[in-house]
């Protein structure tokens, strides 16, 4: 009994001790005042929104680790607002005594904001199911001008003008901060979609489209506003209310009689989504550091229409932790999670696995349909080049003369798993999904990412596939 007692105090005699080490080294650390903080290259972007992005301010007083930390921090937050190819911080001595007093300058360099694009893209879940079939009536083309950092505030302006497999056209207006304190924003707009093609049912774990080629399968109108609160730099609230409309044509139910199940063709309802974010990524388009999650609900339908047979409720959830592990060595794994409740849902609002991030890699020409799903997926990387900047010298502009790169090789594997009734040969409900292969990663300026894989699944299958996002 007293050995124990006394290897009890002699261990926290040492717990005590270090303690007070930590304490001691800590209040040894230097302070640093920022007397001054200088903004350079922002020729277009307003200083509040640069300085809402910085986690210090004048006359602040830090230690020498903490202005460290904040310094890289603030200089990872710049670049996150996407309004920047390049962002960097640096600090002059002014004059030293028990405190160091700092000047710290600000640089950036400003992307180009305006872009009057035409548009050539494939209305297809990703590159590689069109792939497959090389249908060229899936080409959506028309014109987008999407106008970022309008007005030097970091809002955006966008106006959509599409032809082709869905015509569309639509408006959206994002402010991101309505008050003085820079916490409140307000986006609103419309969107109007006619489709001559649309799917109609999954079978055997496709998608099965129907087209109409002198009329229209599918058209869908929306208004939308969204009111967002951002408390802080690295968390975001989103409430956002909706009006949709969406009118079918009658051979959809002809072929399919429980693609909707209200007593008419025209389904209308009203959303309503709550969205919360935290997010700490060293650079949100390709992270290689920090961690990430966020928590969607929604409410589809609230009984304001007669005979619409419309009652989704649902709740998203996003994890992702991204670690350096050692140098070049880089480790990072996410997991989704959705659930809703039990109703019998319209097959167009039946998007599960296949649709957007929501995917096993393996599985890209496959969907599982379904409003409950979980995917864990993992990844690790080595960067054969790490990020560096190549000069194009007979560009003049430094919004594009610059470009920042960095290529990676990875090595992956995914899981998931949906419940569900298997009908239509959809064999993949109920079955742990598996995929997993090698990657080759290049990742440049304008948050620009190209995935080159080549994936195995565990239906035997394999192939290479292409993707323009990261995937975690």
């Amino acid at each position: 009994m007293r050995k124990s007692l006394s290897l009890f105090l002699f261990l926290s005699f040492l717990l005590v001790n270090s303690i007070y080490a930590l304490q001691a080294q800590g209040s040894s650390d230097t302070l640093v005042v920022i007397d001054e903080l200088e903004l350079l290259g922002n020729k277009i972007t307003v200083d509040r929104i640069l300085l809402r992005e910085i986690t210090f301010d004048v006359g602040d007083t830090l230690s020498i680790s903490e202005f460290k930390k904040n310094s890289v921090k603030s200089q990872e937050n710049l670049m996150n607002t996407s309004l920047f190819n390049f962002a960097t911080l640096s600090s002059t001595l002014k004059n030293q005594g028990k405190m160091q007093h700092y000047k710290v300058t600000v640089a950036v360099t400003e992307r180009w904001y305006i872009w009057p694009l035409p548009i050539l893209e494939l209305a297809e879940r990703n590159f590689n199911t069109w792939w497959e079939t090389k249908d060229l009536s899936l080409l959506n083309y028309g014109l987008f001008l999407d106008w970022q950092n309008f007005r030097g505030r970091k809002e955006n302006l966008k106006i959509l003008l599409q032809f082709g497999y869905d015509e569309k056209l639509g408006f959206g207006y994002k402010v991101p901060y309505i008050n003085k304190a820079q916490t409140i924003g307000l986006s609103f707009g419309f969107n109007q979609t006619k489709n001559h093609k649309t799917s109609y049912i999954t079978e055997n774990n496709k998608v099965e489209r129907i087209s109409i080629p002198d009329g229209y399968a599918q058209v869908s109108y929306e208004g939308f506003l969204a009111f967002s609160y951002r408390a802080n730099i690295y968390q975001i609230h989103n409430l956002e209310t909706s009006y949709n409309e969406r009118t079918f044509a009658d051979t959809i139910f002809k072929i399919n009689p429980e693609f909707y199940l209200g007593a008419t063709h025209q389904a209308k309802y009203f959303k309503l989504s709550y969205y919360f974010k935290s997010d700490h990524r060293d650079y949100k388009s390709y992270p290689l550091k920090g961690y990430y999650w966020d928590v969607v609900l929604e409410k589809l339908g609230f009984g304001l229409f007669e005979d619409n047979h419309i009652n989704l409720m649902s709740a998203k959830v996003n994890a992702r932790k991204f670690w350096k592990l050692h140098h070049k060595w880089f480790f990072a794994t996410g997991f989704t999670g959705r659930i809703a409740n039990d109703d019998k849902h319209p097959y167009f609002l039946s998007t599960g696995l296949g649709y957007g991030r929501d995917y096993v890699r393996g599985y890209e020409y496959y969907v599982v349909d379904g409003q409950d799903y979980a995917l864990l997926k993992t990844d690790l990387k080595f960067a054969i080049i790490p990020q560096r900047i190549s000069h194009i010298k007979f560009i003049s502009t430094d919004k594009f003369n610059k470009i920042p790169w960095a290529v990676y090789l990875s090595l992956y594997s995914d899981f998931a798993y949906s419940p569900g009734e298997e009908i239509n040969g959809n064999t993949l409900k109920n079955d742990w999904l598996i995929g997993y292969g090698i990657g080759l990663n290049l990742v440049t300026y304008y948050d620009m990412v190209f995935r080159m894989e080549y994936s195995f699944n565990k239906l035997g299958e394999n192939g290479f596939f292409l993707h323009f996002m990261a995937s975690i």
